[in-house]
């Protein structure tokens, strides 16, 4: 028999393992502009701000809490050691991410081994290449996967020894959870309910006192920052939760989860499946149940209770961890319920396809940094990319406006701002203050741009018409602020002209912004 890894497989086969997601994460750390989404940019216009000394804003106009708190720590920290220097940042954040990603790999290997899971490399393989080849850096979802799987491992200590220590501990671990992404709120809270009452036995007190250590331990780390919030903004939620929720309006509508959502929210059902139907271990049902539920509340308000882009591959980190844990556990469970032959045949055809979801995590890397690719007489040409052309047009900008120059834009603040240095309003309002939308009602929205330096207006030109009065809104109220007039003759270029890939770039037009005199 050959000797296995911890991970259950051959010696070889977890070295082979390795070695793939060596090259998942390689293609990042080399052309890391390549993997990042325009939210990223947000934080690391933000991170660059603060080190620079002027506090936690997007663009000097207003201050702004549209952001997760805790990741911008690291951001800040990437901005200081880089000197301001904007391409050493982005390595620096990719760099730190990927440290975070092979912390998430081993506190979930821990994890796997403690709930005496099957094959936790299959897990492993599920998690690690949705972190590491995809378009997730620069996001909080590395430290968000760590922070949550760092709490489910302090609960499974909590569980089994029910001391004080590990449930305050646990409390501390998913606060902070929450802190790397305020929506975790579900799962943090869902796991800490069934840990309390999974063991009833041991009475009431006993449950109030797990609910006590866990809540306190929580509210050591959340409260100062919703505290914060209220001084600073006098609102706790940030700004940017604050427009994309409709609460308590519901408007159910399942496509908001869009692609990642629809394939990992369904294994919140999986979990809370396993919980109560297939799992009877005590200890692993607190786990399958309150992650699953967790996973499942959260998808309900993200379709019932959400009205913006939540189709991004970020917000569904706590989904790819239940996907991660049943992968980790449904072969044992499986080979315990077949014959020696097909118990074998389960195995191997595990490990297949755990090897094809890390062939396909590390291919699909390797196109987003250097499609094509050219393999002697075989080009590879797979266009995953599909929206550079923001980062291209940023370059354009710098180099042919003012640099005083401050631009309105109805979309992709965050790369045109990270790549040009101007000064970049984004009219979603998502990192701006709550005060932008008063002023913008109480002013009007010529007023108020104009009255902020505001020089040009980059926006859509659906019609084909430059001359066309924008109406502009109060994102947060959802309000009519009224309408920015635009002129053809003060087109400043079409994007389409100045862009390598013209056929990838929406009819986006910049224009010069007239101000009424006086």
């Amino acid at each position: 028999m050959p000797a296995l890894a911890p991970t259950g497989l051959p010696l070889t086969a977890g070295a082979a393992a390795g070695v793939l997601l060596f090259l998942t994460a390689l293609p990042a750390l080399i052309a890391p502009e390549q993997f990042l989404q325009d939210d990223s940019y947000f934080y690391l216009q933000i991170a660059h701000n603060l080190a620079a000394g002027h506090g936690s804003t997007f663009h000097d106009i207003t201050p702004t809490n549209g952001y997760h708190p805790l990741w911008m720590v690291g951001s800040v920290a990437a901005a200081l050691l880089s000197g301001g220097d904007r391409n050493a940042t982005l390595h620096l954040v990719v760099a730190l991410q990927v440290l975070l990603a092979a912390g998430v790999g081993l506190l979930f290997y821990r994890l796997a081994r403690r709930m005496d899971l099957a094959l936790p490399l299959a897990g492993l393989a599920v998690i690690l290449s949705y972190l590491l080849g995809t378009g997730l850096y620069g996001s909080e979802a590395h430290l968000n996967a760590l922070l949550l799987v760092g709490g489910m491992l302090s609960l499974w200590q909590a569980l089994q020894r029910d001391l004080p220590g590990w449930w305050f501990a646990t409390g501390v671990l998913l606060g902070l959870a929450v802190l790397a992404r305020l929506d975790n709120l579900f799962v943090a809270a869902a796991l800490c309910g069934c840990a309390t009452v999974c063991d009833r036995s041991r009475g009431l007190r006993s449950i109030l006192v797990r609910a006590s250590l866990s809540a306190v331990g929580g509210a050591v780390v959340v409260a100062p920052y919703l505290a914060l919030n209220w001084a600073q903004y006098g609102h706790l939620m940030p700004i940017s939760g604050a427009i994309k929720s409709t609460f308590p309006a519901f408007d159910f509508e399942l496509d908001r989860l869009g692609a990642m959502g629809l394939l990992a929210a369904p294994f919140g059902i999986v979990s809370l499946g396993i919980g109560l139907a297939f799992d009877r271990d005590p200890e692993r049902r607190v786990i399958w149940l309150g992650l699953g539920l967790g996973v499942v509340l959260h998808a309900l308000y993200v379709v019932g209770y959400t009205d913006h882009y939540t189709f991004w591959a970020w917000y569904y980190v706590s989904g790819v961890l239940a996907a991660g844990l049943a992968a980790a556990w449904l072969p044992g469970w499986l080979m315990a319920h077949s014959g020696a032959a097909r118990a074998a045949a389960v195995r191997t055809l595990v490990v297949t396809a755990t090897f094809a979801i890390l062939l396909f995590g590390a291919g699909r890397a390797w196109l987003k940094a250097f499609n094509p690719i050219e393999l002697g007489p075989v080009a590879v040409d797979v266009q995953i990319n599909e929206y550079r052309w923001p980062e291209e047009f940023a370059v354009w900008m710098r180099q042919h406006l003012p640099a005083d120059s401050v631009v309105a834009v109805i979309d992709w603040p965050g790369a045109l701002a990270w790549y040009s240095g101007l000064r970049i309003l984004p009219l979603d309002g998502l990192v701006n203050d709550f005060r932008y939308n008063d002023d913008l009602l109480a002013e009007g929205a010529t007023h108020y741009l104009c009255s902020h330096g505001v020089t040009h207006f980059f926006g859509l030109m659906d019609d084909g018409h430059g001359t066309r009065d924008v109406a502009i809104q109060a994102p947060l109220y959802r309000r009519p602020a009224g309408a920015l007039p635009l002129r053809e003759e003060r087109i400043v270029v079409r994007v389409r002209d100045v862009v390598s890939r013209p056929a990838e770039a929406l009819p986006f037009v910049l224009w010069q912004v007239d101000c009424p005199r006086g």
